[in-house]
């Protein structure tokens, strides 16, 4: 057995990185700040940069995802590596002139987008950057925040860079004959880059969701031969089978796939699932993804000797064995496995004699049409639970939801209000991604939290009326500690907060005592009646445990953990080595949002390797 590789889980509040004191002058020449910043760029020294500098690297310079504080440690890195590299000069990005950024009123920087190469190894690389500079008390500019990232290796593609198939360039660069479309088959264009008959790949990609399919998407785009397996008949499905009341809390411009626009401008803005599996189906078959549907991996080993992954998968065709270099595990991390409660186990279940139905969101909820008119309670209160409870209101049901813990509420407008800032019609989402994803995670925590908490504060009535409700609310807390440490439990407020506040679905906040024949019974003695109880209880987020049944237990027990933040604000087991042959192989997880990025950095990785 291999090295186990375990990153020690840190505290936000820990990591360091602040956002700056103080704005910038009215009147402020901006290109004239820019040409200073390049100079200093070009021979950085300590005193060139604020003493709460911090640096955030995605492969250009430190080959991982990598954030570096304060000032000493920024200078003395940033050069060492930089001749490493054999870094080039900087130089300003002319299409973008630099830009005043904000953080309320009081607070404001210049952000300056530049332009770099490096070399990794006999690799040329094109590199993209911005620094963000303030004016120190005497007046002097300093930098405060400097994000680098790789953007493409010369002579590679480029990962946010793919035609359509039947397109006059793709026909050049991808070829255009079209594969089958079903049970085990290739779906999509043929692309002699990318499709191989000999069962050998660059890459093998396991799961054909948002995360699958825009690696899929990198990495052909790259010219990387690849294949993508998918359990379901189709691209999409996955979607269309959860709960039907099921939507995007969040505007559909922040979930596109790469290369573009994915969903029509007809489209709602928050996207239902139906339109959610139609729009993956339809950018799958725009540009020709090398997929195999119905196709389930039964297992994957690694052989030392030849450094490759074997994968033997079944489908309604046989099996079939196929070897890689990269395995990508794009399965659902964190969210394939739903834990249910020690007093919903199996055998606690049959010697209640409950005479409802009880089932988890996950493996069972659809509707609550069947019950309509009747008793619903539903156990949770973060996304899921606030939908459904919504879900059996309209239905007509007597419903109440169950609250373990005060949940942390985020008014949907709000979000949008931020997301469409960047995420639009009218702006490329490559772009966005680079604007917004390129943060220090810290900075972008700080940022946040800033906006949010002084939005709580001018509006107290909306949550003093849930907690009149008997809804306990997390007024002020932690979004990014929510997404990136408790890998959720928040409630990003669609509706659901107000049918609360009416009375409409009923608080019960309360610990669970267990099961009766007619419900639910709970520390305090009371009974709540239920002809249908939803657990919305949560799933298993160790990858480890979903991984296993793939690679076995060998390769998963050398895994990193997944999710939670290292000491340097970083996702832990993201874009690094995470315990399993370092030299040449990374595991990814991703979600909605990161898959927008960190697919890319993927396939460049498989570029490297």
């Amino acid at each position: 057995m291999g090295a186990s590789r375990r990153t020690p889980l840190a505290k936000f509040d820990d990591i360091p990185g602040e956002l700056p004191e103080g704005s910038v002058p009215s009147g402020t020449d901006l290109n004239a700040v820019a040409q200073s910043a390049i100079l200093k760029l070009n021979n950085l020294q300590e005193d060139n940069l604020t003493s709460n500098a911090i640096w955030r690297d995605l492969l250009s310079l430190t080959g991982y995802y990598r954030t570096i504080y304060p000032a000493p440690a920024v200078s003395r890195t940033f050069t060492k590596l930089s001749k490493q590299k054999k870094r080039s000069v900087f130089r300003l990005k002319e299409e973008i002139p630099p830009q005043l950024a904000k953080s309320g009123k009081e607070t404001s920087w210049v952000d300056i987008n530049v332009l770099f190469t490096a070399q990794h190894e006999n690799l040329a690389e094109n590199c993209w950057g911005i620094v963000s500079v303030i004016p120190d008390a005497n007046g002097h500019w300093k930098i405060w925040m400097l994000r680098t990232w790789l953007e493409c290796f010369d002579g590679y593609g480029h990962p946010d860079l793919l035609d359509p198939v039947g397109s006059s360039t793709n026909g050049e660069r991808l070829g255009t004959t079209n594969g089958a479309s079903t049970n085990g088959k290739t779906n999509g264009a043929s692309n002699g880059a990318t499709r191989s008959d000999s069962g050998e790949y660059g890459a093998i990609v396991v799961g054909g969701g948002q995360a699958g399919l825009s690696t899929a998407g990198r990495l052909q785009a790259l010219g990387i031969e690849y294949v993508l397996l998918e359990k379901h008949a189709e691209i999409g499905s996955q979607w269309v089978g959860r709960y039907e009341s099921l939507k995007w809390h969040t505007s559909k411009e922040y979930g596109n796939l790469p290369f573009g626009h994915t969903f029509p401008a007809e489209d709602e803005y928050m996207l239902p699932t139906k339109r959610i599996g139609a729009g993956h189906k339809a950018w799958a078959e725009k540009y020709g993804i090398n997929v195999r549907t119905s196709t389930t991996v039964e297992e994957a080993t690694w052989d030392q000797a030849s450094r490759k992954w074997t994968i033997v998968a079944s489908s309604p065709n046989g099996k079939a064995t196929m070897r890689a270099k990269n395995l990508v595990l794009a399965i659902g991390t964190g969210h394939s496995t739903p834990i249910y409660p020690e007093w919903a186990s199996t055998e606690r279940v049959k010697s209640s004699s409950f005479k409802g139905t009880l089932m988890h969101s996950f493996a069972a909820y659809k509707s609550a049409h069947r019950w309509a008119g009747k008793r619903g309670i539903v156990v949770g209160t973060a996304n899921t639970g606030h939908d459904i409870a919504e879900d059996m209101a309209n239905a007509g049901m007597d419903t109440t939801i169950v609250q373990r813990n005060p949940t942390f509420v985020f008014p949907a407008e709000w979000l949008h209000a931020a997301e469409d800032v960047h995420y639009h019609a009218d702006m490329h989402p490559e772009l966005a991604d680079k604007e917004t994803f390129t943060y220090p995670n810290k900075i972008m925590r700080e940022l946040i939290n800033r906006a949010v908490w002084a939005g709580i504060k001018a509006s107290p009535e909306r949550f003093d009326a849930l907690e009149r409700a008997g809804f306990k609310v997390d007024r002020f807390g932690d979004t990014y500690n929510n997404l990136y440490v408790r890998f959720g439990g928040h409630y990003v407020d669609i509706g659901a907060s107000a049918r609360i506040a009416k009375g409409e679905i009923k608080v019960k906040s309360e610990p669970v005592k267990g099961l009766t024949e007619h419900g639910l019974l709970f520390e305090d003695g009371k009974e709540v009646g239920a002809d249908l109880i939803v657990l919305c209880t949560g799933f298993d987020h160790d990858f480890r445990n979903d991984a296993v049944r793939l690679v076995g237990r060998d390769a998963a027990d050398q895994m990193d953990d997944f999710w939670g933040v290292d000491k340097e604000g970083e996702l832990r087991g993201h874009a690094k080595p995470a315990g399993h042959s370092p030299e040449n192989r990374r595991w990814f997880g991703s979600t909605f949002k990161l898959s927008h990025n960190r697919d890319s950095i993927l396939a460049e990785t498989a570029t490297a390797a």
